[in-house]
C-alpha cells in the first residue's frame, strides 16, 4: 500500500509524551504511533457518528442476555422448589407432623425470613432456641 508523508509540527510537552507513550503501546516508531493514533481518532469520530445505528442493537443484544438469564434462573428456581416439595412431604409424613404445628410455624418462619431479609442461619435453631415458642401454641 502506498504511503503518504505528511510534515507535523508538535510542541515539546506533546512530544514528550507521544515518546512516552511509544513504549506503552509497542510502537517501534514515532511514524507508527501516529498512524495508530489517527487511525484510532478515525475510528472513535465515526463510532460517534454510528452510536444512532449501534445503540438499539446493543439494547436488543442486552435485553436478550436479560432474558435468556431470567429463564435460566426461573428453571432452577423451579427445579429447587420441585425438589424442596419432596424433602418436605418425606419429613411430613415421616414425623407425622401435626397441621396446626406447621400452620403457626409457617408464620413464625415468614415474619423471621422477612425481619432478616431471607439469611437464615442455622446456629439460632439448633439446641432449644426459641423458634418452636409460638409453633408450639
Amino acid at each position: 500500500m502506498k504511503k503518504n508523508r505528511f510534515n507535523t509540527y508538535l510542541d515539546e510537552d506533546l512530544s514528550k509524551k507521544m515518546t512516552a507513550a511509544m513504549e506503552l503501546c509497542d510502537a517501534s516508531s514515532e511514524s507508527e504511533f501516529i498512524r495508530n493514533a489517527v487511525e484510532f481518532y478515525i475510528g472513535y469520530i465515526f463510532s460517534e457518528k454510528s452510536a444512532d445505528y449501534l445503540s438499539p442493537i446493543i439494547t436488543d443484544t442486552m435485553k436478550e442476555i436479560q432474558y435468556s438469564y431470567e429463564q435460566r434462573v426461573s428453571e432452577m428456581l423451579f427445579k429447587t422448589a420441585v425438589e424442596l416439595s419432596k424433602i418436605n412431604h418425606v419429613l411430613v409424613d415421616s414425623l407425622k407432623i401435626p397441621r396446626s404445628y406447621l400452620e403457626g410455624l409457617t408464620a413464625q418462619t415468614a415474619r423471621e425470613v422477612a425481619e432478616n431479609n431471607g439469611i437464615i442461619h442455622m446456629e439460632q435453631y439448633v439446641n432449644g432456641g426459641d423458634h418452636h415458642a409460638e409453633a408450639d401454641h
